[in-house]
């Protein structure tokens, strides 16, 4: 008698279905993955668009006395690269679209509807919620979905961060900047740090916008740091550092010398010598001396060495003393 074989599946497999299965049952009915008609796409006009180029534009050519024909030929254009990896490889990430009547409005990856259109597809693959999700939400979706983006600009990321900050706060009936670093950090997944440069161009005033906007600033971090240089006469040689090349370390050297005034050292008579040394004075309260190096250490041209004092031991009178010494030692080497 032959002896009956029996079907087993490994741990991990059963596992992996196990979660797929849970993933399905808390989505059914909000989310799901399938191939739709170009066709039934389109874009959703209460959000707003970066691109002038449209669906109509690739399927029956852009018209020549088109008021935004420059613009949509240069779109087209940087559209072509991805058009040809989806006709050899198809979408490899689908778009996000939620069911509007008999159609299919975009919620996130208009370029590579666009450029799906371009390479003479009839059809896409798609993310489909079953309503369309609230502000805050699409604008999360749209944030997570562009983030990873090379050729993402950091004007569309501000752009994006804004739609979210003012949705996020809406929903809880207070002004926009009002906002946190700590809930901006919560919000969008991000570390603090990372949060305090993307508060400072959400704050910054309009010249910083405009360098942001005509893309002559890239670099968060380099842009954040200018937007705290408060005096636009101070901040100048700065920007012009910035846009000839400057490194980050170097931007951080300038802008110290920029946001510090020089004091002038009070002269002591004394046995007949004068000296030019400056005397900080003593304390023995902890509270006083954890005041005041905090503050130092907050100032943004700071951050590069405000690592080096997080582990100070405050109820050790020398360690606190030690770090003292430390930091006026980098502050002299800044300013040699």
């Amino acid at each position: 008698m032959s002896k009956r074989k029996s079907f087993t599946i490994g741990l991990a497999l059963a596992q992996g279905l196990e979660e797929t299965i849970e993933s399905a049952q808390n989505h059914s009915g909000e989310l799901r993955v399938d191939v739709l008609p170009l066709s039934k796409v389109e874009t959703d006009p209460d959000n707003p668009r970066d691109l002038a180029l449209r669906f109509e534009d690739i399927r029956n050519g852009i018209v020549s006395n088109d008021i935004e024909h420059t613009r949509k030929v240069v779109e087209l254009e940087s559209l072509q690269s991805l058009a040809k990896s989806i006709k050899s490889q198809g979408i490899i990430n689908p778009i996000t679209v939620y069911k509007h009547g008999d159609k299919y409005r975009l919620i996130a990856g208009e370029r590579r509807t666009l450029a799906s259109i371009l390479a003479g597809r009839t059809d896409i693959q798609a993310r489909i919620l079953d309503s369309k999700p609230d502000e805050l939400k699409v604008s999360l979706l749209q944030w997570i979905e562009n983030i990873e983006r090379s050729d993402l600009s950091l004007w569309e990321r501000l752009k994006n961060l804004e739609k979210i900050v003012v949705a996020h706060m809406k929903a809880k009936k207070t002004p926009a900047e009002s906002i946190t670093v700590t809930e901006l950090s919560n919000l969008i997944g991000c570390s603090k740090p990372h949060a305090m440069d993307y508060k400072a161009i959400l704050d910054a005033d309009d010249e910083i916008r405009r360098l942001i906007h005509d893309n002559k600033i890239k670099n968060l971090q380099k842009i954040a740091l200018i937007a705290g240089i408060k005096s636009k006469d101070a901040r100048e040689g700065v920007i012009n550092a910035c846009i000839n090349g400057a490194t980050l370390k170097q931007l951080k050297f300038l802008s110290v010398q920029v946001n510090t005034k020089p004091v002038a050292p009070k002269a002591i008579e004394k046995r007949g010598r004068q000296t030019t040394a400056i005397n900080f004075g003593v304390t023995k309260n902890i509270n006083v001396a954890k005041t005041i190096l905090d503050s130092v250490l907050q100032n943004q041209s700071m951050s590069h060495i405000s690592q080096q004092f997080k582990s100070i031991d405050w109820s050790n009178h020398r360690a606190v003393a030690d770090a003292f010494k430390k930091l006026l030692k980098k502050l002299e080497e800044l300013h040699a």
